[in-house]
């Protein structure tokens, strides 16, 4: 895989993990909880965990392609 398929291939496994961690708060987009939470194992973190290990610790898994399927079927 070269530069563009591989900047391609990134761009699109950032769009995965974003709607997995988006669809964490559902219908309520301003959830104290869920925003708290974010911020606390995302944000706060600064640079001093890696980004895969943030988006573990926010999601409490591994991220997981069903929400963007669902995004890009029309499903939402």
């Amino acid at each position: 895989m070269g530069g563009y398929q591989a900047g391609y291939y990134s761009y699109m496994w950032s769009e995965v993990i974003a709607l997995d961690m988006l669809s964490s708060f559902g219908d309520q987009l301003m959830d104290k909880k869920v925003g708290a939470h974010y911020r606390n194992t995302v944000l706060a973190q600064g640079g001093q965990k890696h980004g895969e290990q943030m988006v573990k610790d926010f999601l409490g898994r591994d991220p997981d392609s069903k929400a963007f399927f669902n995004e890009i079927s029309g499903k939402n």
